[in-house]
């Protein structure tokens, strides 16, 4: 019983008692004294009553609230006991009076057996929590947050790190509590240990992943069809790239779609077999299958019977075995030569046991075959020879791996006879010994048979190429050879796409044919010093000395473009292309096996992406040439585009310090890399044949921004432009220069020509033609760069130029190199001795222009005066009539 009810009865009992008493003592007495005598009375009643009341009242209440206390009591300790033997962690958070977010208000004992931290802990700092919270969780957490107090309640899962230094799995169901405003008050909450399921579903989903990880990226070709329908159910990356079809066009077809028509009810029959003989669980064989493209190619399969979401399936991993057969084809052709050879040949173990001898063998020797199987050569001595001879022999083979000279030995008819005899060891890839091939024949024919033993061991049968065996040889020579020279050398994987095609389409006689015609367009190609070899298919691998991996791509495209040249068999036009790979010694391969290695790979990068191409296996040397062709491509459309603009450089009379001329820069603003400068884009303009056409359109715009000026009023002065070695040897040069003239409607006299002294130094006629066919034309000459050059003076004599153009190398060396001044001095003295005006490049100090002062060079340009401005700033030296100040004075 509260207050309130107490003080409410009484209210009643004290209200109820002064009107029922005073109307009975009216009505009883009537006397005033005697009535009065009763009210007194009546008050020491209602004291004593309303005493007995409240209690009674009191006591209750008491009663009631020792009856709550108890059961408050039993509750908590019943609570306390759930709390005990709960596998959560139950705690509570009150709002922070300070209105700076929660603070812990109640935590079950269970957090130390399950995090390792005392209560205490938690309840001293604030920001415990937090504190503990895994660093990749914390968003997640701070999101979940932002979830309770939207919604009221939030389950979610994350790290929380333990005292033992190692993160557990949690999960934390909270309820938000509001006050009767609405406001935050309470957060109450659960955590259970998770860690163990986590790590079960974290295992489970790794485990999935390595799966499809596995089956998605595995190289070989994998798919899942259902057992019912041969419908595919899933196929992996291998698949998609060697049939040609897309993931989706797979999912749409069934297994009986990639075989041929005549294979289907070999098939059929091989999956009822397997299902009446109860043998479905594993299973495999040799197939033909087709190719989206229609070609078709030799897999061998193995299956596996599986359930996949709930479908009985079977998990296929198939191996193209094409090469196998045609190296079986190979070997056929290889055992033809073995048999036909006019030559004894005999193949014996690394125990020198014969294993197999061809029928020249037969034939010279008297032996048939089944009579030296399993012997040694011993069954064949004369006697003619002692231990020596055969020791130091073994010796050779040990130590050279093999040995020629002539032997005396004895056919099976007791005769003895000489024959020259050749034996090779052959070796495993790990260099044991497996097998020794001995080649003989009669001493008579011995340089014939050499040649042809050489051309055996050394050369592929079907093409003439050098096989593994030269080439090793050859790459053992240049690798030395790079080690001791620090010379570049690189190997070249080119293989022909779609080469099985025409074995299958056409026979495999055709395509030997077409490999013979590629082999010969390949050693065209190539320089005398670079090596073509065929290891076999329509693989070459080709060995090129003292050339760098940037400059082999040149060499790479050339070769692309010889496969792609049409090939004529049989009155059939084929049109082949190749994809190549590239690998540099030493970056990629200490050895040929190793470079072979990288250079495949690279091919294989090529096929993947779109075949008739070429890759390095450097990425970075690949970037760089990638680069450059990127360059180049957007240098062809950079005249079209207004991409190509002028900067001038003002040329300066030394003596007086006017203006006398201005020399016409070409830039580069390409909308991606800024500003470009000549020295990144000229070299590819050079290479790629684009700077004839770039410097009609230098030539071109100076003389119209020359023939704007004039037309301005402006004072104009010459305008230099630069000619390349390139366009020096245009024959239509000097037509270009007389159409730019008459556009412009400029005289000769405005343009100056800079020739590069690599141009003067070819003394021909047609360059002293050429220079005398531009003279005429009224145009100054100048040679530009001049002294880099180890050319003879003597064309200083036979060109009539105007100018020589002082390197800005020597420029840079003037005040305290003496060698530089020296050069400096000697240009500017053989030039006035000769009548030739002199300009200094590049002079950016003012010492540099008083050397040149005191030593008489005519002009000068550079930093010093005037870096190089576009059209509109360099305007600003052509006012009319303005006197240029001396940057001396």
């Amino acid at each position: 019983m509260n207050a309130s009810r107490i003080v409410g009865l009484f209210l009643a009992f004290g209200v109820a008692w002064i009107l029922i008493s005073d109307r009975i003592l009216e009505f009883l007495i009537q006397d005033p004294h005697a009535r009065q005598t009763a009210q007194s009375v009546k008050g020491v009643a209602f004291v004593l009553a309303s005493t007995l009341l409240i209690y009674v009242l009191v006591r209750q209440a008491e009663r009631e609230r020792s009856r709550l206390e108890a059961e408050t009591l039993r509750e908590k300790d019943r609570l306390a006991r759930v709390l005990e033997v709960a596998p959560a962690v139950i705690y509570s958070l009150r709002a922070d009076p300070t209105g700076q977010g929660f603070v812990t208000d109640f935590v079950s004992d269970q957090i130390e057996p399950m995090m390792g931290y005392r209560v205490d802990q938690w309840m001293a700092q604030p920001d415990f929590w937090r504190q503990h919270v895994h660093p990749d969780d914390l968003s997640q957490v701070e999101r979940a947050q932002q979830t309770l107090f939207e919604s009221g309640s939030v389950h979610h899962e994350y790290r929380f790190l333990h005292a033992d230094g190692v993160y557990r799995w949690v999960n934390d169901h909270l309820i938000l509590q509001r006050d009767a405003d609405g406001r935050p008050a309470q957060i109450h909450g659960a955590w259970l240990d998770i860690s163990e399921r986590k790590r079960v579903e974290l295992a489970m989903i790794e485990a999935d992943r390595r799966y499809r990880n596995l089956f998605r990226l595995n190289p070989q070709p994998m798919w899942i069809y259902d057992e019912d329908s041969l419908r595919f159910l899933s196929v992996n990356e291998a698949a998609v790239n060697k049939y040609g079809y897309s993931r989706d066009e797979f999912l749409a077809m069934t297994v009986l779609d990639i075989r041929p028509p005549e294979d289907v009810a070999r098939f059929q029959a091989m999956l009822a077999d397997h299902e009446a003989s109860g043998r479905s669980q594993l299973f495999g064989g040799v197939w033909r299958h087709r190719k989206k493209d229609g070609s078709l190619f030799w897999v061998e399969i193995a299956g596996h019977s599986l359930e996949f979401d709930g479908i009985k399936a079977r998990l296929i991993l198939l191996t193209d075995i094409t090469d196998r057969y045609q190296a079986e084809e190979r070997l056929r052709l290889i055992s033809h030569v073995f048999d036909a050879s006019q030559e004894g040949i005999s193949i014996t173990d690394a125990h020198n046991r014969y294993v197999s001898v061809n029928r020249a063998f037969t034939r010279i020797t008297g032996y048939e075959p089944e009579e030296v199987i399993g012997k040694t050569p011993a069954i064949q001595r004369s006697g003619r020879h002692d231990k020596a001879f055969y020791e130091g022999m073994w010796q050779q083979l040990r130590e050279e791996g093999h040995w020629e000279g002539e032997v005396w030995n004895r056919r099976k008819s007791g005769e003895i006879y000489p024959q020259w005899l050749i034996i090779t060891v052959i070796k495993d890839a790990q260099g044991q010994v497996q097998q020794y091939m001995g080649i003989f024949m009669d001493s008579t024919g011995r340089k014939a048979a050499e040649e042809r033993i050489q051309r055996l061991a050394n050369y592929d049968i079907l093409t003439g190429l050098p096989n593994r065996t030269l080439l090793f040889d050859r790459a053992k020579v240049a690798f030395a050879t790079a080690g001791r020279t620090h010379a570049p050398v690189v190997v070249m994987h080119l293989n022909v796409d779609h080469f099985q095609h025409v074995n299958e389409s056409l026979g495999h006689e055709v395509g030997d044919e077409v490999l013979v015609t590629l082999a010969q367009r390949l050693l065209t190609a190539l320089r005398p010093e670079d090596t073509v070899s065929r290891l076999g298919g329509d693989d070459f691998i080709i060995l090129l000395p003292h050339i760098t991996a940037r400059d082999v791509a040149t060499v790479a495209m050339r070769l692309m473009s010889a496969v792609a040249e049409p090939v004529d068999v049989r009155g059939q036009e084929l049109r082949l292309t190749a994809s190549v790979g590239i690998a540099e010694f030493p970056e990629n391969g200490a050895d040929l096996v190793q470079l072979t290695q990288a250079a495949e790979s690279a091919v294989s990068q090529a096929k993947r992406e779109g075949r008739n191409t070429f890759r390095f296996f450097s990425r970075s040397v690949q970037d760089q040439v990638k680069e450059t062709l990127v360059m180049e491509r957007d240098l062809r459309l950079a005249v079209e585009r207004h991409q190509l603009v002028l900067h001038y450089q003002p040329q300066i009379d030394v003596a007086s310090g006017r203006l006398v001329g201005m020399e016409a820069l070409v830039r580069w603003q390409h909308p991606e890399w800024g500003l470009v400068p000549p020295g990144r884009f000229i070299p590819v303009a050079e290479a790629s044949g684009l700077i004839r056409e770039i410097g009609r359109w230098v030539l071109g715009t100076a003389l119209q921004q020359n023939a704007a000026w004039a037309a301005a009023g402006l004072d104009i002065v010459p305008v230099a432009v630069n000619l390349s070695m390139a366009q020096f040897k245009d024959p239509g040069l000097r037509d270009a220069v007389i159409e730019a003239l008459q556009l412009s409607g400029l005289p000769a006299n405005m343009v100056e020509l800079e020739l590069t002294e690599s141009v003067a130094m070819e003394d021909s006629n047609f360059t002293i033609a050429t220079i005398d066919g531009l003279k005429r034309l009224g145009v100054a000459l100048s040679i530009d760069d001049f002294g880099t050059g180890y050319s003879s003076l003597s064309y200083l004599k036979r060109f009539d130029i105007d100018k020589l153009k002082i390197d800005q190398s020597f420029v840079r060396g003037l005040k305290f190199d003496p060698q530089d001044e020296v050069i400096a001095v000697t240009v500017i003295n053989l030039a006035h001795s000769l009548g030739l005006r002199t300009i200094a490049e590049g002079v950016e100090t003012q010492d540099q222009l008083d050397f040149l002062r005191a030593h008489g060079c005519d002009q000068y340009q550079g930093y010093l005066y005037s870096r190089p401005v576009p059209a509109d700033e360099a305007v600003q030296w052509l006012s009319p009539r303005r006197a240029l100040a001396d940057v001396s004075q």
